[in-house]
C-alpha cells in the first residue's frame, strides 16, 4: 500500500508528464513525419486520432491538478490548467472559428494552451512542496 505522500507526489507527476506528453504527441508527430518525408517516406496519419490523443493528454493534465487542488486548496493552478485544455481543444476542433473570431492563428492559440497548462502544472508541483 502507498502512503498518502506518495499519492500526491504522483498527482504532482501525472500532471507535469500529462501536459509534457500533450505537447510531445502534438509537435513530436509533427517533427516525426517531417523527418521521414526528408528520407522520402511517406506517413498517413489520421488526424482525428491524432488529435483526440493530444485531448486526452491535455485532460489528463487538468485531473491531475484538480488532484493537487485536494492538498493545497489553491484555485488558480487549476483554473489555468482548464483554460489551457480549453485552448488546446479549441484550436484542434475549432481552427477556422479561431482565425474568424480572434484573427490569430490557430497554432498561436494552441502554444498558448500549451504553456497554460505546462505553468499551471509548476504552479501546482511548486505548492505542493
Amino acid at each position: 500500500m502507498t502512503a498518502p505522500e506518495n499519492k500526491v507526489q504522483n498527482a504532482s507527476l501525472l500532471a507535469g508528464a500529462s501536459a509534457l506528453l500533450s505537447i510531445a504527441v502534438c509537435y513530436g508527430t509533427l517533427g516525426l513525419i517531417a523527418v521521414l518525408s526528408l528520407m522520402g517516406v511517406t506517413l498517413a496519419v489520421n488526424e482525428d486520432i491524432w488529435a483526440g490523443a493530444i485531448v486526452a493528454f491535455a485532460l489528463l493534465a487538468v485531473l491531475g491538478i484538480a488532484l493537487g487542488y485536494r492538498q493545497h486548496r489553491n484555485a488558480n493552478p487549476l483554473w489555468l490548467a482548464i483554460t489551457g485544455a480549453a485552448l488546446v481543444i479549441w484550436a484542434m476542433y475549432g481552427a477556422e472559428g479561431i482565425v474568424d473570431l480572434l484573427g490569430v492563428p490557430a497554432f498561436a492559440v494552441e502554444i498558448t494552451g500549451f504553456s497554460a497548462l505546462v505553468a499551471a502544472a509548476w504552479r501546482d508541483w511548486r505548492l505542493k512542496r
